[in-house]
């Protein structure tokens, strides 16, 4: 088992939010490795963690990855669809200084469940996805910190 994993905040946020709500860790068409970084954090909550605003650990299998580490999906649930590397790196942008941790910085899954816990409410309004209930994002993240801390 890998002894540190490099993943976006935001990545992590989704793995507990889905954990939350009862979301079992199948495999993604894409081919991403969330599922299986999923259990990893949920079965080692001591697990380093190098967090980062570029592809990650989950990223690394993805059909959608390019060799210049860049994502080539759109997002195009939004009016005006976006490249998900540009809304990925500005949302983690965001998400950094409201957890107060500068990117690259190494701490423990368990760590970083805490001081997402401290900003619970309120990280929905910064984390939620488009077209997603920030309530239901509200609801899943809560369940899942309690059920991991």
């Amino acid at each position: 088992m890998k002894e540190l994993l490099i993943l976006r905040p935001h990545h992590i946020l989704d793995i507990i939010r889905n954990y939350g709500h009862f979301e079992k860790f199948t495999p993604h068409p894409y081919g991403h490795a969330q599922h299986r970084i999923s259990e990893i954090l949920v079965s080692n909550p001591n697990i380093k963690i190098k967090l980062i605003n570029g592809s990650d650990d989950i990223c690394t299998p993805c059909k959608h990855l390019l060799l210049n580490g860049f994502c080539n999906d759109v997002l195009h649930q939004l009016e005006v669809p976006v490249s998900k590397q540009e809304y990925n790196d500005s949302l983690d942008k965001k998400l950094f200084p409201y957890l107060n941790l500068k990117e690259n910085s190494i701490i423990t899954f368990k760590e970083f469940l805490k001081i997402v816990n401290n900003k619970t409410p309120g990280i929905e309004e910064i984390c939620s996805h488009p077209k997603e209930d920030k309530n239901f994002r509200l609801e899943g993240l809560k369940k899942g910190l309690s059920k991991l801390l």
